[in-house]
């Protein structure tokens, strides 16, 4: 890997503007089951082994997955849950050589 894409990879940055409108139209979650899907593939791309999920009131109030992945680097915390963020894409065209689960932003 080269050390320009090695210093980028794993940073959370904006999704370009003429990206976002093709991405996000389909990018809605509806329920329960999707978000625990989002969740549990978050920690796949983390690299997790263990993946535990807990409720509180069914999902009502609270729900907490656990994992060993290597989590997100403090350097992250800011743009972390910005919307139209991501450390995977910033273009349309990188969905072609998305290698992970996720990308949403």
């Amino acid at each position: 890997m080269n050390d320009a894409k090695a210093e980028t990879e794993g940073v959370i940055k904006p999704i370009k503007p003429s990206a976002i409108h093709k991405i996000c139209s389909g990018q809605v979650i509806f329920d329960l089951s999707s978000v625990i899907k989002e969740l549990v593939e978050n920690a796949l791309d983390a690299s997790a082994s263990s993946i535990e999920i807990r409720f509180r009131d069914y999902g009502s109030t609270v729900i907490e997955v656990s994992d060993n992945g290597h989590g997100v680097s403090p350097s992250n915390y800011e743009t972390l849950a910005l919307k139209y963020h991501t450390s995977k894409i910033s273009d349309f065209s990188d969905l072609l050589g998305v290698r992970t689960f996720g990308f949403r932003g």
